[in-house]
């Protein structure tokens, strides 16, 4: 019974069957990268003396950006196998035989690609952030040695802040010990003029109150330098929250925080272009969606008499596949500056909706 009176039983059924689908898939293509990622991650977790309750953890944690990053792919291999099946069980002959057209098909199955697609950006931009985060706020928290000073695995985090330039020689508790912060204050030439210096920094009452302070500042001409004991006011624009978020190597943020990095000048660690593209990513996200289901429909075309001995899936899967890939080394160019965000994002489901376009239209002719 169609628990939807406000869709028909066909749309109903249809989408109910290619989201079942999509699910499994995703199911599968995460846990495939979970073990993969606890092969490399479970011995430095028990080294730590985690145990169980940190694999959990580190599960757990890792979980969001995974069924985020397999979305396209879990939906193309879905679409695949329901449309390969539907077809070889005779039952698209028997759509078309009812007047559906390819095109008609399509249609029924927005509401899938909506639903994929809008929680997909929805858990991007609000669960992956924090839930990453958290993830490298713990890992440091439970580092032995990351308020060693001669750590080898930490290194120097430098962020942009308007015309101010900050170091951070080493970070631990979570952000909430730093030690050797430097804030070096330019003009709008982006000349020197000043800097403070704090041997160490601890995060307490929402203030961070240092230790070993110094300041440098320059004379006008810029000839002489005077060096003068600090205070105990040092103040940088930065919560041990977004120290952790700003020391991983990827713009992993929420809207907020993209923005107001983007345009108010708040402090990051990547070049802008970074999270131009984090922004961007998110919101194409239901296009890719649709652009995979557009290219799994070419196996509607396969003769129900030939069965799984046509290689038409395969091609269905290379192609989605290498699109996959070329959206990874387009993005690649994205995050680089070296192409503008907007085309770098948006390239690969244009060139897929094409691509997929095209393919149909030749399917009809043959």
């Amino acid at each position: 019974m169609n628990k939807f009176p406000f869709i028909s039983v066909l749309d109903y059924y249809l989408n109910r069957s290619l989201l079942g689908r999509f699910l499994i898939c995703e199911g599968v293509l995460i846990s495939l990268l979970e073990i993969l990622a606890l092969l490399e991650q479970t011995t430095p977790i028990l080294n730590r003396h985690l145990g169980f309750k940190g694999i959990l953890t580190f599960f757990f944690l890792h979980l969001p950006s995974l069924y985020v990053e397999v979305i396209p792919f879990s939906f193309l291999v879905g679409g695949l196998f329901f449309l390969t099946q539907i077809t070889l069980s005779s039952e698209i002959s028997a759509l078309r035989a009812a007047g559906l057209s390819t095109s008609g098909l399509y249609k029924k199955f927005i509401p899938a690609i909506l639903i994929v697609g809008l929680s997909g950006s929805i858990i991007n931009y609000w669960v992956v952030p924090p839930c990453e985060t958290a993830l490298t706020s713990w890992w440091n928290k439970t580092d032995p040695n990351a308020e060693n000073p001669n750590n080898p695995d930490q290194h120097t985090l430098w962020l942009r802040a308007g015309l101010r330039i900050i170091s951070i020689g080493q970070y631990a508790k979570g952000g909430a010990f730093l030690r050797n912060v430097t804030i070096y204050h330019r003009d709008e030439n982006g000349l020197l003029t000043q800097t403070e210096h704090a041997d160490t920094l601890f995060y307490k009452d929402k203030a961070w109150v240092p230790t070993g302070t110094q300041n440098l500042s320059l004379t006008d001409d810029q000839s002489f330098a005077n060096v003068t004991p600090g205070n105990d006011h040092f103040i940088i624009p930065l919560t041990p929250t977004m120290i952790m978020a700003l020391s991983r190597d990827n713009a992993i943020l929420t809207p907020k925080q993209l923005f107001a990095i983007i345009h108010q000048g708040a402090p990051a660690s990547l070049p802008r272009a970074n999270y131009k593209m984090a922004v961007l990513n998110g919101i194409i996200l239901p296009f890719q969606v649709a652009v995979m289901l557009l290219f799994a429909l070419p196996v509607i075309y396969i003769p129900p008499r030939a069965g799984l001995r046509t290689p038409l899936p395969i091609y269905v899967l290379a192609g989605g596949l290498g699109l996959i890939i070329l959206q990874g080394m387009i993005s690649a160019l994205g995050n680089a500056g070296t192409i503008a965000a907007p085309l770098a994002a948006g390239s690969e489901p244009l060139l897929g909706a094409l691509i997929g376009m095209t393919w149909l239209l030749r399917m009809e002719e043959i």
